[in-house]
């Protein structure tokens, strides 16, 4: 996935995402420039406008998320274990193996729905947000054509979450901490 930095100012602060350790860093607000990302692509761009304005997000079609069987939840529980793994080694590991797709659901909806299934939400899942947004981009063949993966700070309580908007929805149904986060970096295919 390609890293695209959306380093900002917050309270006379600059702060970036970096992008091989995975951790939050704050520079001097005049350079902020020098740590954003010059070509942003136009599904990041439209993406973000819905990070901005979130009610004007399409609610997705929950009636089309059963539709998958049980092979392809055990996939995406050995993918999302393998995540856990690389995650405790190195941040940029994980990032690597989310780039080798593994195409098992039509979108991220379906993809969530899948972790919801093995009782990986939100709600559930203390190990993180980020392992749950890498595994849906990994195994979502709409994530590589739409989607965009944002990682977002609470500032400046530097608090991370991480969350996908693919086409014009959030695809998380459990998620609704999302929009308390202001975007400073985005991974996309």
């Amino acid at each position: 996935m390609k890293y695209i930095s959306l380093a900002t100012e917050h309270r006379n602060a600059g702060w970036y995402l970096h992008p091989i350790t995975g951790s939050l860093h704050q520079i001097n607000a005049q350079d902020v420039s020098k740590f954003q990302s010059v070509e942003i692509p136009q599904k990041v761009l439209i993406a973000l406008e819905y990070c901005h304005a979130p009610y004007n997000l399409t609610p997705p079609n929950f009636d089309l998320t059963d539709e998958f069987d049980d092979s392809q939840s055990q996939a995406l529980k050995k993918m999302y274990e393998r995540i856990l793994f690389l995650r405790k080694m190195n941040y940029w590991f994980v990032k690597q193996y989310a780039c080798f797709t593994r195409p098992l659901f039509n979108d991220s909806l379906q993809a969530f729905s899948g972790l919801a299934k093995l009782n990986i939400t939100t709600l559930t899942d203390s190990r993180g947000c980020l392992n749950r947004t890498m595994a849906v981009a990994k195994s979502s063949i709409e994530f590589k054509k739409s989607g965009v993966l944002f990682i977002g700070a609470d500032l400046p309580h530097t608090s991370l979450h991480a969350w996908i908007i693919e086409n014009n929805y959030q695809p998380d149904p459990w998620d609704r901490d999302w929009i308390n986060y202001l975007p400073i970096a985005a991974y996309t295919f």
